[in-house]
């Protein structure tokens, strides 16, 4: 189990790419890792057989433990007797690193450094998460352009060649507000059926639903979005919440997904319900978390002060006001947000607020839609939420179900991830 961070002291192996005794090539996806901060794919570090896979996912495994071998295809088939093929060896669970005493294996798995000196020797220097979405893309990844050090392939390299290749779609209502830069959007997770699209909330990025995904463990493909203003989309700037919509439907429709699943929390719940309604947008079912654009109050004291807080005492202080239990949201919460801001001027997010929510208030207003929703949904929320008044979810039609978790706050999926997790899924499966 390889060390990805500082802090990490264990991970998760949340999908194997291969299987026990295949033939694997040196800078190959093999599986990917889940930590408490990210998920990412760990590629081959050598070619030849793989052995000993640990069969477990999902189940925390101390770094330093091993989890696999990789043995020489040319070493075994030497040492197998005439006509037969190298007898498998029975896979075991992780155990801990080999002694000083003890033979090393041909090959011991490393991740692949995203830095362009961990980079693997080949004839194309790329990231793990650029090679991935060219083969999900379809396209040849010797034929693009690297925007990298020394001109290595990039994730946003391959999503702009794949935006380029697409036809462009016809111009909508609201096209003089959309952005020239594409928001930014990243494949979660990789799996079958119709994909899910995550929205985040106010202040926040798609990274946000790492830690619901970890305990959601969707089949399907997930589909993280930055919304205008926030993430790896600060570019695009927010003049209104229709020209907010517009871009994030844009984005949508470029990556041609069919038909979908669409979940929000807060900002992205009121995203998420007006997509549904979009030209071009395929809703299957619509799941929101704690949802803006139910009502016109939200509180003022931390849409005012969120953007601009620059120090953890800053951020600690606003904290209980997101969860009922400020653990949840502890140091590595802190840590992570101050280093995203650490990236832009924070400008971004003042024109949001005063865009969306001028004065302490919602501009903008979804309940219309929810009135006249031809696809299932939910709605799930915290009787203990202090942004949002949980007074809002009343009054709505019922045929939206209605999910209220008395002792949570505004973030119920970061809360009881595990508990609205199910209530997703639920959801997703009355589709099929």
């Amino acid at each position: 189990m390889p060390r990805v961070d500082m802090d990490m002291s264990e991970g998760r192996i949340s999908r194997w790419y291969v299987e026990e005794g295949a033939k694997v090539a040196k800078g190959q996806p093999i599986f990917e890792i889940e930590t408490e901060k990210a998920a990412m794919e760990v590629e081959a570090p050598a070619s030849g057989v793989i052995r000993d896979l640990s069969t477990t996912l999902d189940v925390p495994l101390p770094v330093g433990s091993v989890i696999a071998t990789i043995d020489d295809a040319g070493e075994l088939a030497a040492a197998a007797p005439p006509g037969r093929e190298p007898a498998p060896r029975l896979a075991s669970a992780p155990r801990p690193v080999a002694s000083e005493h003890r033979a090393e294996p041909a090959a011991t798995i490393a991740p692949h450094v995203t830095s362009a000196q961990g980079d693997a020797a080949s004839s194309r220097r790329a990231t793990p998460l650029a090679r991935k979405l060219a083969r999900e893309r379809g396209l040849d990844i010797f034929s693009l352009a690297g925007t990298g050090p020394k001109g290595r392939v990039q994730g946003e390299d391959v999503e702009k060649a794949h935006l380029e290749a697409k036809p462009k779609p016809p111009i909508s209502m609201f096209a003089g507000s959309v952005s020239r830069t594409p928001l930014h959007a990243e494949w979660l997770r990789r799996g079958e059926g119709a994909p899910v699209v995550l929205i985040h909330g106010f202040g926040a990025d798609l990274n946000s639903w790492r830690l619901f995904l970890a305990a959601a463990r969707l089949g399907s493909p997930v589909l993280g979005i930055d919304l205008p203003g926030h993430g790896g989309s600060v570019k695009s700037r927010v003049a209104s919440f229709e020209a907010l919509l517009e871009e994030v439907a844009e984005r949508l429709r470029a990556e041609s997904l069919g038909a979908l699943h669409l979940v929000g929390h807060s900002l992205g719940g009121a995203v998420a319900a007006a997509l549904s309604r979009c030209a071009g947008i395929e809703a299957l079912s619509l799941f929101l978390v704690a949802p803006a654009g139910l009502g016109p109050k939200i509180n003022e004291d931390f849409i005012s002060h969120f953007p601009r807080a620059r120090t953890a005492c800053e951020l600690a202080r606003l904290i209980p006001l997101l969860v009922k239990d400020p653990a949840v949201l502890g140091p590595s919460f802190i840590k992570a947000t101050l280093r995203q801001r650490q990236k832009r001027d924070g400008g971004e997010l003042d024109e949001a607020t005063a865009a969306l929510f001028p004065g302490g208030t919602q501009r903008f207003s979804v309940r219309s839609t929810l009135d006249s929703l031809a696809i299932p949904a939910k709605i799930v929320f915290g009787a203990q939420d202090q942004i949002i008044p949980p007074q809002h979810m009343t009054g709505l039609p019922g045929a939206v179900a209605i999910h209220c978790f008395p002792e949570l706050g505004h973030m119920p999926h970061l809360e009881a991830p595990a508990r609205v997790a199910g209530l997703l899924k639920e959801l997703m499966r009355s589709t099929r």
